[in-house]
């Protein structure tokens, strides 16, 4: 399993086109683990509050 951190890069160099089997083994995952980790960064982000102040 990945960390959040971990998860936010390997996140972000997809959507800078990496390839995600290069972005898997470099991590040093299967590429479904990798998948199932975005998953979890996706809906990690979409239940942060945005722009709320306390």
């Amino acid at each position: 399993m990945l960390n959040a951190t971990t998860r936010a890069g390997a996140a972000q160099r997809i959507k800078d086109g990496a390839i995600p089997e290069q972005v898997a083994a470099e991590l040093g995952v299967s590429r479904s683990t990798l998948y199932r980790e975005l998953r979890k960064h996706r809906e990690g982000a979409a239940a942060e509050p945005v722009g709320q102040e306390g």
